[in-house]
């Protein structure tokens, strides 16, 4: 019994320790286009991407109230029959802990929630971020042994954009543009190995009054610190067609955190330096963009066919198709507009592993934007 409630506690409150790169935050958008997000970046994560892209918008812009979840993708999915139904793994769930090891032994599990609100004042930005993911894994078969890593993060970015060269009217532009970000997060996390049925985990939980004793004797750990980013971007507009490449470093040398409860130290957010490019074209009631990313670029742990990163996008009036790849591995969804609601929900794939196309983490991304409200002069 004991085994199954340290099982159960950590599905529901840890997050898995893998390769995968850890960006502060994603756009949802950006992931059902693989991620190929650093020369779109035109929603409310523009900050988490390049703020040089805060150059292109317009007008004011207010996203107040955006929830994003993100959950494993349990669903079997035929898309030539349109047939959608739960993956077998997840069916006849056992009830006895070994069954339960068994089912989920080397599959990542994933819990994502966060909120971003967002305003827009022409070329300056202020984004107010809430955000947890909860992630696991459990390996090794014949000695188990959890994965985890557990971040909580809230804070505030500001961030501005300025030409530096060129300009243009409606019709045609040529223009190179900078932009920084300031950035202010406190962050909670826990991370570890453990093993699962050994006796550490047994008597931390035996001799621990509450779940905040358990994860203190686990490692949990709280803190704040500052960052920064930077960013470039370059524009060729003419008619309908629009060409974009920016390169952004988002959290220069790394943002690290002052630890102000527990005794573990708390993960810095790695420095990533990103590059990205984008084709895009309107024709009135439609257009489509094409995309492309090569990020984090100097990152050493992470492949260098998973840096590799593709996205599409098509648009009509109220309804938005997204597809792309990202390290090998496919994402699609769709995105409904109505006025001041604005909805996006749809599968992507993202590498867990430890080199290209070695563990594919399946999610689901979910998220509601309300009172959604934009002017452009």
């Amino acid at each position: 019994m004991k085994i199954f409630i340290v099982l159960t506690l950590f599905i529901f409150c840890q997050e898995l320790l893998a390769k995968e790169f850890r960006y502060l935050a994603r756009s949802p958008k950006a992931l059902l286009m693989g991620d190929a997000y650093t020369a779109v970046a035109d929603d409310e994560y523009t900050l988490f991407y390049n703020p040089a892209a805060l150059g292109r918008h317009k007008g004011i812009h207010i996203s107040s109230i955006n929830p994003k979840v993100e959950l494993p993708d349990i669903l079997s999915k035929n898309l030539g029959r349109l047939k959608f139904s739960v993956d077998g793994r997840y069916e006849n769930w056992p009830k006895e802990p070994v069954g339960i090891v068994d089912r989920i032994l080397g599959t990542p599990l994933h819990l994502g929630a966060s909120i971003a609100p967002t305003m827009k004042f022409e070329n300056f930005a202020f984004t107010w971020l809430s955000s947890s993911t909860t992630d696991l894994t459990l390996r090794n078969a014949t000695h188990p042994t959890l994965d985890m890593n557990y971040r909580y993060d809230r804070g505030f970015l500001l961030g501005a954009a300025f030409p530096l060269l060129g300009g243009g009217g409606d019709k045609s532009m040529k223009k190179l543009s900078g932009g920084f970000t300031l950035k202010k997060i406190d962050r909670s996390s826990l991370q570890g190995d453990f093993d699962l049925f050994g006796t550490e985990l047994l008597e931390i939980i035996e001799n621990s009054d509450s779940y905040k004793d358990i994860r203190r004797s686990l490692g949990y750990s709280k803190g704040s610190g500052f960052g920064f980013d930077v960013g470039i971007e370059q524009v060729y507009s003419a008619g309908p067609t629009t060409i974009v490449m920016g390169l952004s470093i988002l959290d220069i040398g790394g943002t690290s955190f002052s630890t102000d409860e527990g005794l573990d130290d708390i993960p810095d957010q790695k420095m990533s330096t990103n590059f990205g490019a984008a084709f895009s074209q309107e024709y009135g009631l439609f257009d489509y963009t094409v995309s492309m990313d090569f990020s984090p670029i100097l990152d050493p742990q992470t492949d260098f066919l998973t840096k590799l990163k593709l996205g599409f996008k098509a648009s009509v009036p109220g309804f938005e198709f997204l597809m792309g790849i990202n390290g090998g591995y496919w994402s699609y969804g769709i995105g409904l507009d109505l006025f001041i609601v604005k909805l996006n929900v749809g599968f992507y794939g993202i590498e867990s592993g430890r080199e290209f196309r070695d563990l594919e983490a399946e999610r689901i991304v979910f998220t509601l934007n309300l009172l959604d409200i934009g002017f452009e002069p």
